[in-house]
């Protein structure tokens, strides 16, 4: 009987415990009086002296990387933790042993901080429809959600297979170091939640605790704290190699195909005009190089059009212009083992014959001789009818063509692995 009454007693002893100790509304409701409402707890003042505020950035989603503005993305959240001794109290079965409650942001002290470089919402970071987390040691701790926009000095040396690294600096606003001191709640940036963007990957975070320095007009010097959060990202190039870059190279190897488009056509220059690059992407030397070779491949067609369609005969050319065509045409026809780079350009030269009275064999000599140079300046002349303006042109054309050819490859495979090599060896 004793037993049994026993048993009772340590079960309603028990209960009794339980009851006492769960969490109640009304429990929460006294502690946050205590501490907070009716404890003369004052939000204006900070904790003490010299109060440390422990910070940290979470990225949730990259939005984008503005180049033309200059301008950094993604939607996120600040992590600041202090401890507050005014907000202490003991858990026990009084209170249900609770160990944290909220409170809502207006009557609690919070540490102003700035996001130094922001672009948009410059100003104390608050969050009035937030509340704030603290325990019974008085460890408060802040979440608020923020879409950072941020300055970022972007580098497109190499694009598409860039590397860009962007920073979040935060600042403590009106307490200098000496009142509020800032430090990193771990050392990089939390990306643990962060979603797979189609253009960019993070490659890495770190972290970097600065002084900022203001001085007044009297010389006073104050010192704020500042965290500086570094993300690096680097670029997926697979869309870009096949919508850029892949069309710019083959586009480039067809300017060259402009000069083996035969002149009877009529299709030279309109073909040209239909393969030149476009500005696809102006953030790239690479294609700024291809864009005025372009513009090159357009001007040697139209001065080649000018010399196929010249009327005049070569023989009768004697300008300036019109030798040095014909020299170069001459070395470009060498160059290529042209049949007729022996007719281009050959000249005979006259010379003025003095007659004098001779007797009857030597004049007779030297009638010979000068009917012999006669009939050489013929001869060449009827060798130099063959070559005409129209083969000059065409001979011109192969020529250019290799060249065009060779320097187009040369600066494709150039400047591709150097974009490639410089991209992945440039640490942003």
């Amino acid at each position: 009987m004793r037993a049994v009454q026993y048993i009772m007693c340590m079960l309603e002893i028990i209960g009794a415990r339980f009851v006492l100790g769960q969490y109640t509304a009304a429990y929460e409701t006294a502690i946050r009086s205590n501490t907070l409402l009716d404890g003369g707890y004052d939000p204006i003042s900070r904790p003490k002296a010299t109060t440390e505020v422990r910070v940290g950035i979470g990225i949730l989603a990259i939005d984008q990387l503005d180049l033309r503005n200059q301008m950094f993305t993604f939607a996120g959240w600040m992590e600041v933790e202090w401890r507050d001794e005014r907000l202490k109290w003991t858990p026990a079965a009084g209170n249900g042993n609770i160990e944290s409650v909220f409170s809502t942001s207006d009557i609690i002290w919070k540490p102003e901080l700035v996001i130094d470089n922001a672009l948009e919402d410059l100003g104390v970071i608050t969050a009035d429809n937030l509340n704030l987390r603290y325990d019974f040691e008085g460890d408060v701790k802040w979440e608020p959600p923020r879409l950072f926009n941020v300055h970022c000095q972007v580098d497109v040396t190499f694009y598409p297979y860039d590397q860009q690294k962007c920073s979040i600096v935060v600042i403590g606003w009106s307490y200098t170091v000496e009142e509020v001191d800032l430090a990193f709640l771990s050392k990089a940036i939390n990306t643990d939640d962060l979603e797979t963007h189609g253009e960019w990957i993070v490659t890495q975070t770190e972290t970097v605790k600065a002084v900022l320095e203001e001085t007044l007009e009297d010389g006073t010097k104050r010192r704020f704290p500042q965290l500086e959060f570094w993300i690096s990202i680097q670029r997926r190039h697979a869309f870009y190699n096949l919508n850029v870059i892949m069309p710019v190279v083959v586009t480039s190897l067809l300017i060259a195909l402009t000069f083996i488009v035969p002149f009877e056509s009529g299709e030279k220059l309109s073909y040209i005009l239909t393969v030149s690059v476009p500005s696809r992407a102006p953030y790239s030397m690479y294609l700024g190089i291809v864009t005025v070779l372009s513009a090159v491949g357009m001007l040697t067609t139209v001065l080649l059009l000018m010399v196929y369609h010249n009327e005049d005969g070569i023989s009768e050319s004697t300008s300036a212009s019109s030798e040095c065509i014909l020299l170069i045409a001459r070395v470009a026809a060498t160059l290529i083992c042209s049949s007729k780079r022996h007719l281009i350009g050959r000249r005979v030269s006259s010379k003025v014959v003095k007659v004098v009275p001779v007797n009857g064999h030597e004049h007779a000599a030297l009638e010979q001789r000068v009917k012999s140079a006669e009939s050489g300046k013929k001869g060449a002349d009827d060798e130099k009818a063959n070559v005409t303006w129209q083969d000059v042109a065409i001979i011109l054309d192969r020529f250019v063509f290799i060249v065009f050819l060779a320097v187009t490859v040369a600066i494709n495979f150039g400047f591709l692995v150097g974009l490639v090599v410089g991209g992945k060896t440039t640490v942003p």
